[in-house]
């Protein structure tokens, strides 16, 4: 090989290489996406439960209020963190576990997986049992 054809090959390498370095640094590959977390509008996201502040919503009824405020009245420090509509709900699967047929014990057991210590689901099962089931 003379020493034209070698800095040709040289030369041809080189461009090849710096090809690839300008795709690369162009951003040429596809961008990540946008981690959920950091989604400004995230999935489910759903509108304002009323249009006043402190308004109940519309789908609150008398028992689901007077559950709530034997649960925030009685256990405080566990509900805290939540909103209404969650202590409701976590009532509401109280209930229809109960309805279903399903002893206290167990029914208590499934709050607890929200993070509530024993004693605290075996309350808030009996404040549901008092409160809002069968309203």
């Amino acid at each position: 090989m003379t020493r034209t054809a070698a800095a040709r090959a040289r030369r041809a390498g080189a461009v090849a290489a710096m090809g690839a370095a300008v795709a690369v640094a162009a951003g040429c590959a596809s961008a990540p996406p946008v981690p959920r977390w950091k989604d400004p509008e995230p999935w489910g996201a759903s509108p304002a439960v009323s249009d006043a502040v402190g308004a109940p919503a519309a789908s609150v009824t008398p028992s689901d209020q007077r559950f709530v405020a034997a649960v925030r009245g009685k256990l405080p420090e566990v509900t805290v963190d939540l909103r209404n509509e969650e202590i409701t709900e976590i009532g509401g699967q109280a209930c229809a576990s109960l309805a279903a047929g399903r002893p206290r014990r167990a029914v208590a057991a499934e709050v607890a997986e929200y993070g509530l210590a024993a004693a605290d689901a075996r309350a808030l099962v009996a404040l549901a049992r008092r409160t809002l089931c069968g309203s």
